[in-house]
């Protein structure tokens, strides 16, 4: 008796166990699934959809007569479809309407994550021909730290492989001026922006030294390419190895996908063969004896010129004039000097014969 009242109570227990169990698991109609995962329960509403139907702009055939706009809730997402699109169903059907959506998507790729930018356009599966534009709006502070707006990218979710597609850079527009990621889009499904956020990581290589081969005293560069192949912006130190004795470094800041080179001034005092090292790579440079060269003294007279000098033809010698004979004066004065003493005298002479004839 007493052990038939335990299998009793145990039963029982059992079956309150349950009834419990299901009362706090969610009902079907509370839960509104987006590809996988939920926007909750019914105290969390179902986000707004926007758009509308299409028949007013679109031909019987879904070629679009005007260009059109739609909007998400938010105003982060534009689709602009131009004129002259033709917008068809996964049937191949005249396109309906389009519908806009905000969803909480699977889970993103390794190493990105999402900023908040997740949408289901729809009809599911709808195509255009020519491709539509999509145009999303961030906010830098949607962004991880560390990475900037190149790190952003676009994705959309392929239904029948249960994977993300992102889309190539070089269909991707990104303006950190207006804060907005364009890309061309050629189906409807759900669309996420995504920051790569792979970690930084740093890769050295390209040692190189210049001169290989110098003399005593002479310096020589040694230079290495250090890259950040990660997605996050990081610091690394760079270490100079001589001989096995790190001899010096340098700390290097790199953001996602940059690169820089690095280099170092060696001088050394003694002659021999080194051994360079940089984060495992390796070469050797060669120190050789200081050449004495002799020493050149250069006179600081500066050399002078003697100026040319240009000499007339010779000529032959012209004779010296002679001056014409001039006329001696008459000498008057020695006349009548001489007139006096010849009369003076003739006198003298008459009168002395003359006297002594008388006497």
């Amino acid at each position: 008796m007493r052990k038939a009242n335990i299998k009793k109570w145990g039963k029982l227990a059992v079956m309150l166990a349950v009834f419990a169990t299901l009362l706090l698991l969610p009902k079907p109609s509370q839960l509104q699934v987006a590809y996988g995962q939920g926007y909750g329960y019914d105290d969390e509403p179902a986000p707004p959809t926007t758009g509308g139907g299409v028949g007013g702009v679109t031909t019987s055939g879904g070629v679009f007569t005007k260009e059109t706009t739609f909007k998400s809730d938010d105003e982060n997402l534009t689709l602009t479809i131009p004129k002259g699109t033709v917008g068809q169903t996964k049937a191949g059907d005249p396109l309906p309407e389009v519908r806009i959506t905000g969803v909480h998507p699977q889970a993103p790729p390794q190493d990105m994550s999402f900023i908040g930018l997740n949408y289901d356009l729809e009809p599911d599966g709808a195509t255009f021909d020519p491709p539509i534009m999509v145009t999303f709006t961030y906010n830098p502070d949607w962004i991880p730290s560390g990475l900037g707006p190149e790190s952003l990218t676009l994705g959309y979710y392929d239904q029948d492989t249960q994977q993300w597609v992102m889309l190539d850079a070089g269909d991707i527009t990104i303006d950190p001026n207006t804060n907005t990621i364009t890309a061309s889009i050629s189906h409807f499904t759900v669309f996420s922006v995504m920051a790569l956020t792979a970690p930084a990581e740093f890769t050295i290589s390209n040692l190189t030294i210049s001169p290989a081969e110098f003399e005593v005293a002479e310096k020589s560069t040694i230079s290495v390419a250090v890259a950040n192949i990660g997605d996050v912006s990081g610091t690394t130190r760079v270490t100079l190895k001589l001989n096995g004795v790190a001899v010096s470094s340098k700390l290097v800041k790199l953001a996602g996908h940059e690169s820089q080179t690095v280099s170092f001034t060696t001088v050394q005092g003694k002659p021999g063969s080194y051994k360079v090292d940089i984060d495992g790579l390796s070469e050797t440079f060669t120190v050789k004896p200081a050449t004495v060269k002799p020493v050149v003294i250069t006179s600081t007279v500066p050399s002078v010129t003697a100026p040319a000098v240009e000499y007339p033809a010779p000529t032959a010698p012209t004779p010296p004039a002679v001056p014409a004979p001039v006329p001696a004066p008459t000498p008057w004065l020695a006349i009548i000097i001489s007139l006096v003493a010849s009369v003076t005298v003739a006198v003298i002479i008459v009168w002395y014969y003359g006297f002594r004839s008388e006497y």
